[in-house]
């Protein structure tokens, strides 16, 4: 299992990677009219972050028991 905390964590990094770079080009290009793309991406970074601290949560407390 530990693996998939691994790999959850660094997909959770590189889709906040991804919000701050799609941000960017949205705000170089003004874009306005694809403004959703990085809400939908800091949404699936928020998710994954979110994901990986509550299996890792519920990790520790089987080992306890």
């Amino acid at each position: 299992m530990r693996a998939i905390d691994r790999f959850q964590a660094v997909m959770a990094v590189v889709f906040f990677i991804g919000t701050l770079v799609s941000a960017w080009r949205v705000a170089v290009a003004d874009g306005g009219d694809i403004w959703y793309v990085p809400v939908i991406m800091a949404l699936a970074s928020a998710a994954m972050t979110v994901g990986a601290l509550q299996h890792r949560k519920r990790k520790v407390t089987q080992n306890k028991d």
